[in-house]
């Protein structure tokens, strides 16, 4: 397998337990691809966490609840910047 696969398959791991809309671990398919794309283009946790909010906003057509997902967004650049993928 390689890099980017690996990285893609740590980043969707982390998101299968984010459910901000209480519709159950792996409800979100689309969200998680579309999420783990804005990772490879994000490098800025606020930022990132802005594209988050706005896919699941946008899929779900209402706010999200919790607040801003930053913590989110801090663990996946995270996880990207100590990948030894090089993006």
């Amino acid at each position: 397998m390689n890099e980017t696969a690996q990285l893609n398959f740590a980043l969707a791991d982390v998101l299968m337990s984010f459910d901000p809309y209480q519709a159950g671990a792996g409800f979100y398919d689309t969200e998680m691809a579309d999420v783990i794309y804005a990772v490879h283009q994000q490098k800025n946790a606020e930022k990132l966490a802005a594209e988050i909010r706005r896919i699941y906003e946008h899929s779900f057509d209402a706010p999200m609840p919790g607040g801003s997902p930053v913590k989110l967004a801090e663990k996946l650049l995270s996880i990207k910047n100590n990948s030894s993928c090089s993006l």
